[in-house]
């Protein structure tokens, strides 16, 4: 039987910095230093490469713990009460 890859994303914050320091279009260059190293790197263009101002310090703290929960809820029972209740809502 062949071995299953496991495939992982990276996850990167930066900040904070104050909105209004931001210029337009202000995510581009940092997204595209990213990708320009991830191909240094791997030799192959990411499938995906995301990003964008405007997290709060409020929603940062909950992507946090979120990110955790493999290490302090290794039985996996928040994460499937999380997306119990993701999937009730729409997804606009």
């Amino acid at each position: 039987m062949a071995k299953k890859k496991k495939l992982e994303y990276w996850f990167c914050e930066i900040g904070p910095i104050d909105r209004s320091k931001v210029p337009f279009g202000g995510d581009g260059p940092l997204r595209m230093a990213i990708q320009n190293k991830f191909i240094e790197m791997f030799d192959e263009q990411a499938e995906r490469c995301s990003s964008g101002w405007g997290l709060t310090e409020e929603m940062k703290t909950r992507l946090d713990i979120i990110s955790l929960l493999p290490i302090t809820d290794p039985s996996g029972k928040i994460l499937k009460q999380i997306d119990e209740i993701l999937s009730k809502r729409p997804m606009n």
